[in-house]
């Protein structure tokens, strides 16, 4: 049974509200409800400034559009960083900021950033990726979050025509398809390949249960990206991936919709919230570009959750509680996480589109 789902914004507002009045640095994860910041702004920056963004289009104030733009000066030194996380970095803040202002400098900034990700394709493996280190060696790492960054390239070549943006969110599109959906449809989260010749030397997880687990966050990042990736480009392929990650995604929610953290944990002892607000939005998406009403309705009915289990109280200051960032490592876990609130506040804001409120 779906719900209408209806909430009330001005809670929402009072903790942005609060949060800039209070924070000097960028809120990244709580801790027992505090804000843990950092300077630079990690790989989640972007989504504070998306959020003050999303308060702006709410409540129609300028205080915000004013505090986002203090923020986006200190972001946008990070648009030359050699990391696959520029589209998290540069998507919700400069060109969501781009899209509500029409300011032709935050275009700007963002096609920079979007340039830089670009040149992190590597062609042999066909992955945007990053460097690391394995036994004192190079190496290439991709993982499943990077198709939740591909929007800023597919975003670049509808604003520019360059098929160079297309070309490489497309390839790593594709190979991401043979190499971390696995025949179940659920998802690897890290590959790490050879520099020198491109070839896979495993799969691995970092933030799941195993490495033949669901992470459930990552298995979110691949609905909504793969939606984006269908949205832009069409391919038939990409439409019936999506739709059976959902599936899959949906099929091993639990009865309040909302997913443990692995879905392959057998001690299911903690919720990520922030996973069910990403596949939230990236099903209202997939509802609309493929047709099928029931991802809507799965969309709704983890909203609704949500907002009936899952809001922190008045003293804490993130909006959703219940996340998990990193529960291998006990870190973020049952707190509230940035990207989660921004998925969760956007979600909302296309449900309020729709019904043209």
């Amino acid at each position: 049974m779906v719900r209408k789902l209806s909430m009330d914004m001005s809670g929402v507002l009072n903790k942005i509200v609060k949060s800039a009045a209070e924070l000097t640095s960028f809120p990244h994860i709580t801790d027992n409800g505090k804000w843990q910041t950092t300077e630079k702004g990690y790989w989640t920056g972007g989504f504070w400034v998306g959020l003050l963004w999303h308060a702006y289009k709410i409540s129609g104030d300028e205080k915000y559009k004013e505090s986002a733009y203090n923020w986006l000066k200190r972001l946008e030194g990070r648009k030359n960083d050699r990391t696959f996380d520029l589209g998290f970095l540069f998507y919700p803040s400069f060109v969501v900021g781009y899209e509500i202002t029409k300011d032709s400098s935050l275009r700007r900034i963002a096609l920079e950033a979007a340039n830089n990700l670009s040149m992190l394709f590597h062609e042999k493996s066909g992955f945007v990726y990053h460097e690391i280190t394995i036994n004192g060696e190079k190496a290439g790492r991709t993982i499943i979050d990077v198709m939740m960054n591909l929007p800023l390239l597919w975003w670049a070549y509808e604003e520019t025509g360059d098929k160079r943006y297309y070309n490489v969110a497309y390839t790593h599109s594709k190979r991401t398809i043979e190499e971390s959906i696995r025949g179940d449809y659920s998802t690897v989260h890290v590959i790490d390949f050879d520099l020198e010749r491109g070839e896979i030397i495993r799969k691995i997880t970092v933030q799941g249960y195993s490495n033949d687990s669901c992470w459930s966050r990552g298995q979110a990042w691949a609905i909504y990206g793969f939606a984006l990736a269908y949205k832009t480009s069409k391919d038939k392929q990409f439409l019936k991936v999506v739709e059976n990650l959902a599936d899959y995604f949906i099929a091993n929610l639990p009865e309040d919709y909302v997913p443990y953290w692995d879905f392959d944990d057998p001690n299911k002892d903690a919720m990520d919230s922030s996973a069910a607000a990403i596949a939230s939005s990236g099903l209202l998406d997939l509802s609309e570009i493929g047709g099928k009403e029931e991802f809507r309705n799965t969309a709704i009915n983890i909203l609704n959750s949500l907002c009936n289990n899952y809001l922190s109280g008045e003293e804490e200051d993130g909006i959703l509680k219940h996340g998990c960032f990193h529960k291998q490592e006990n870190i973020g876990v049952n707190e509230s996480l940035i990207w989660g609130d921004y998925y969760f506040v956007e979600a909302q804001l296309k449900l309020k589109e729709d019904k043209g409120d």
